[in-house]
C-alpha cells in the first residue's frame, strides 16, 4: 500500500465530506430551497472572510497610502505597538470583529436576494430535476456544496498555517512541505490572501536533521522561548555536518577580490551602520538563492561546496552562504560582525536558517541582519525580526 500523506487524506476528506452528502441527498421542494439558500449563504460568507483579511492586511501591513494609512493611524498609539509583529494575533482579533460587521451589511442583502431570486429559481430547479435522472440530480447536488467545500478547506488550512506558527513541528512541517494539496491550497489561497510575515515565500531548510533537532530543543508545552545546554551543543556539532564538514572559519574566508569588492561597496563611507546596510544591500541584490542547492542538503548534506568564496564566484547560495559572504564582507572594512544560526519562518513552516549580527559603534548596539531575507523586504534592523526568527545563537564573532 502507497504511503499516503497524512495532512492531503484530512484535506481531501474535508473537502469531500459536504459535497458527498449534497450528492446523496434527497430531494424535494424544500431541499432544493435550502440547498440554494446555503449556496447563497456560503458565497457570501466567503465574501466577507476574504474582505475581512484584506481589510485587515491593508489596514495593518500594507497601509502606505489612502484611506487605509489614515485607519491605521487612528488606532490608538500604545495599541499598534502592542500588535506590532504579531501577525497571528492581529488576524485572530481583527478578522472575527470585520467579519460581524460585514455580516451585519451583507446579510440583510442576501436575504432579500434569496427571497425575490433564489425561492422563484429553487421552485424551477426542482421542477427540472424531478423529472432528470439520480446521476444529474447527484451532480447538481454535489455542485451546489462546493463554496462550502471550499470555505471548510480555507479555514483548516489556516488552521495549519497558524498552528505551525505558534507550534513548531518538524512532522507536521514535512507533511506540509510534501503534500501537493496543502502547497496549491498555500500558494494559490493561504499565501495571497495573508500576503503577511505568516505568508512570505522566504528559504529555509527542512529536513531529518533539523526535525531531531526539534524534538529535542522545544518542550512538550510548545514554549520555544529558551534552548538546553545540550540543544545548543547539538547545534553547533551539527552545523559541521550539516554544511558537508565545513568549519565556520573556513566557510568565512575571504580572498582578495571579494575583499576590494567590499571596500568598493561602502567607499567613503565611515558610519558603521550605513556601512554594514551597503553591505547587505549588495549581498541581497546579488546573490541568488539557490534552491537546488537547498533540496540537495535536505536530502544529503555531502559533496557540496559552501562559505564565502564559492558563494561570491557562482553568485548564488543558500542561507549559510550568504550570511559566511556577509561576515568576509564586513571584516573587510572593519566591521564587527557575528554569524547566527537558528529557526526561521517561512511563511509555511520553521526551518534551519541562518543569519548575521552587525555592530554599530555609534549606537553601542548589534544590529540584525538577514541577507537571504532581504529578496523580500528590508531585513536590516528590522523592527519585528523576531516574527519570523527565533532560537538565534551566536556561532561565531569578528
Amino acid at each position: 500500500m502507497p504511503n499516503v500523506n497524512p495532512l492531503t487524506a484530512v484535506l481531501i476528506i474535508i473537502l469531500a465530506l459536504p459535497i458527498i452528502k449534497g450528492a446523496f441527498m434527497q430531494m424535494s421542494k424544500e431541499g432544493v430551497r435550502l440547498s440554494l439558500w446555503s449556496l447563497l449563504d456560503s458565497l457570501t460568507f466567503l465574501l466577507e472572510l476574504f474582505l475581512s483579511i484584506y481589510l485587515t492586511r491593508r489596514i495593518f501591513f500594507d497601509h502606505t497610502s489612502g484611506w487605509f494609512k489614515q485607519l491605521y493611524y487612528w488606532i490608538p498609539a500604545n495599541l499598534r505597538s502592542l500588535l506590532y509583529g504579531q501577525d497571528v494575533l492581529i488576524y485572530i482579533a481583527c478578522v472575527p470583529i470585520l467579519l460581524m460587521l460585514l455580516a451585519a451589511i451583507l446579510h440583510p442583502i442576501s436575504s432579500v436576494l434569496n427571497r425575490i431570486i433564489l425561492m422563484p429559481l429553487a421552485d424551477q430547479l426542482y421542477s427540472l430535476l424531478a423529472s432528470s435522472g439520480q446521476i444529474i440530480r447527484g451532480l447538481t447536488g454535489a455542485l451546489v456544496q462546493l463554496p462550502r467545500a471550499a470555505f471548510m478547506i480555507f479555514i483548516v488550512g489556516m488552521a495549519f498555517n497558524f498552528l505551525v506558527y505558534y507550534y513548531p513541528s518538524p512532522v507536521l512541517s514535512g507533511w506540509m512541505n510534501d503534500s501537493s494539496l496543502y502547497q496549491t491550497l498555500y500558494h494559490d489561497a493561504l499565501s495571497p490572501a495573508l500576503n503577511s510575515n505568516l505568508a512570505k515565500k522566504v528559504p529555509v531548510i527542512v529536513n531529518d536533521s533539523f526535525a531531531r533537532t526539534m524534538e529535542r530543543a522545544i518542550p512538550s508545552n510548545g514554549d520555544v522561548g529558551e534552548l538546553a545546554d545540550s540543544v545548543q551543543k547539538l547545534r553547533k556539532d551539527r552545523m559541521i555536518v550539516y554544511f558537508n564538514g565545513v568549519t565556520l572559519e573556513q566557510a568565512v574566508q575571504s580572498n582578495a577580490e571579494i575583499d576590494e569588492t567590499a571596500k568598493r561597496i561602502v567607499g567613503n563611507e565611515t558610519n558603521s551602520s550605513r556601512k554594514a546596510y551597503l553591505i547587505y544591500k549588495w549581498v541581497s541584490k546579488n546573490i541568488v538563492y539557490d534552491y537546488d542547492k537547498a533540496a540537495q542538503i535536505a536530502r544529503d548534506p555531502t559533496d557540496t561546496a559552501s562559505g564565502s568564496i564559492v558563494t561570491f564566484n557562482t553568485r548564488k547560495g543558500i542561507c549559510f552562504d550568504y550570511s559566511s559572504l556577509y561576515v568576509s564582507m564586513c571584516r573587510a572594512v572593519g566591521l564587527k560582525v557575528r554569524l547566527i544560526t537558528g529557526l526561521g519562518y517561512s511563511g509555511m513552516n520553521w526551518g534551519d536558517h541562518a543569519w548575521n549580527q552587525v555592530y554599530s559603534s555609534g549606537e553601542g548596539r548589534w544590529i540584525n541582519v538577514d541577507a537571504t531575507f532581504g529578496s523580500n523586504g528590508n531585513y536590516f534592523d528590522k523592527p519585528d525580526f523576531t516574527v519570523d526568527h527565533r532560537l538565534a545563537e551566536v556561532q561565531g564573532e569578528w
